[in-house]
């Protein structure tokens, strides 16, 4: 399975009175990038550049823990596979709209982060370190509140050139001494339980001076 499907939602059809346009877009503004449902799903999931699937087995989830199923999957290198039904009227029951807009919530701060990360053989005090894996310089810390006053990296070779909390885009302070990273986790103000610390990796090209033409 690609690996940059981190959420994939799973239509399970009670009626073929289908809106299949409007579940497809409502994925696709949700950072979601495959679905699994039937063939009459294929010229909105066109469309829409989502990727159709064939049916798995999916988890039956709630608006109360749908980020940590994601998250606890995605730290796994998982993707996590979820069934909304439709329902005979062809729209979703609302405990169903409810979830979604939790992950709309969260994904829209956190969602690049998560589709485009795999797991990191850099180790961390506190939290789960992933990797971008189409841009290996930078790294992610999933951390879930409540948290501690400070965490340490190891295995970084160099000092990071930036070191942020994704939710707001702020710098975040931390030292880096013997190949270890401190990160000041103090100035947190997320209302996310889980939140995304971004580190910026010292690469070859930072080293390079300015051209001149």
């Amino acid at each position: 399975m690609n690996p940059d499907f981190a959420i994939i939602l799973n239509f399970d059809l009670k009626t073929s009175n289908v809106d299949q346009d409007y579940l497809v877009k409502e994925a696709r503004n949700i950072g979601v990038r495959a679905i699994m449902a039937d063939d009459s799903f294929l010229e909105a999931c066109q469309k829409y550049s989502i990727a159709l699937l064939d049916k798995q087995a999916g988890l039956d989830l709630t608006a109360e823990n749908v980020i940590d199923t994601i998250v606890e999957n995605r730290i796994k290198g998982q993707a996590t596979i979820i069934n909304l039904a439709v329902e005979a009227d062809g729209k979703l029951a609302d405990d169903n709209l409810k979830m979604l807009s939790a992950i709309n919530d969260w994904m829209h701060l956190f969602g690049h982060a998560l589709n485009e990360s795999e797991p990191s053989e850099l180790k961390t005090s506190y939290g789960y370190i992933l990797t971008n894996r189409h841009a290996t310089y930078q790294k992610y810390i999933f951390v879930k509140t409540p948290l501690p006053d400070k965490l340490t990296v190891s295995g970084l070779k160099q000092a990071p050139n930036r070191v942020e909390w994704i939710a707001d885009r702020t710098e975040a302070k931390f030292s880096y001494d013997k190949q270890e990273l401190t990160i000041d986790l103090s100035a947190s103000n997320s209302e996310f339980a889980w939140e995304i610390i971004r580190i910026q990796a010292h690469r070859p090209e930072d080293d390079l001076g300015e051209t001149k033409f």
